[in-house]
């Protein structure tokens, strides 16, 4: 499953959610407020059907201003985000083993139903989602100061323990009749001393760059023939 696909698991609408016009001054303000900042998570989805096994997955999460950078663990594939001068979006999935990018237009993406909130983007929480919960206790998490929260919405329960310098979550666990997503923060620094980096943009503008909208042209490319292939199965 891909990284969009675990997100999505744990948030709901996940990072595909409805931008909100005229930010980009909020968002700006936002940038120069936020650390730079490189984290790992661990996705773990377990279904309560004992019949079902439990999955999971690490990635990376990479935050600097104007820019989001996510890669799996494998290094293989990751998404990136940058957003313009005017407030809009750039998105490309990264196929890193391939040296292929597939970039997403902001004049295709109504079109294809696409649309970012750069500041979820950047948190995987905003601030309404946060205000739905309550806060039941303050603590430290990695020697940082943390909130936890707690809250029920569409009949499901929900736990997020809030770093609330870094504007992360370092955990959220979601539970339903049929089962449990937990998200956890397993390594958190600043970028500029991560362990491991983001790729850099300079290597990525080398790579091949494909247009999403031109997909359906391409049916006998091999690369677009594989891309097509594995969300087919995955579906």
């Amino acid at each position: 499953m891909k990284i969009s696909g675990f997100l999505k698991l744990v948030f709901g609408l996940g990072f595909f959610c409805f931008s909100i016009p005229g930010l980009a001054d909020s968002t700006s303000n936002i940038d120069q407020q936020w650390t730079e900042i490189a984290c790992r998570y661990e996705i773990e989805v377990i279904p309560h059907a004992k019949s079902k096994a439990s999955s999971n997955n690490a990635w990376f999460f990479w935050r600097k201003p104007g820019m989001i950078q996510t890669q799996d663990a494998d290094g293989r594939y990751g998404e990136i985000w940058e957003r313009t001068s005017n407030g809009s979006i750039q998105y490309r999935k990264l196929y890193h083993a391939d040296r292929t990018a597939v970039e997403y237009m902001p004049a295709d993406m109504p079109t294809n139903n696409i649309s970012f909130d750069w500041i979820k983007l950047s948190s995987m929480l905003n601030q309404q989602e946060l205000n739905a919960l309550n806060i039941v206790k303050k603590t430290q998490v990695f020697g940082r100061s943390a909130e936890l929260r707690k809250g029920k919405t569409d009949n499901q329960t929900i736990e997020v323990l809030w770093l609330t310098a870094d504007n992360l979550p370092a955990s959220i666990v979601k539970k339903d009749k049929t089962s449990s997503v937990e998200l956890r923060l397993v390594e958190i620094a600043p970028l500029s001393a991560a362990r491991k980096k983001p790729a850099d943009v300079e290597e990525i503008a080398n790579y091949r760059h494909i247009d999403a909208v031109d997909f359906g042209d391409m049916e006998n490319d091999p690369f677009v023939k594989k891309v097509m292939n594995a969300e087919e199965h995955h579906h």
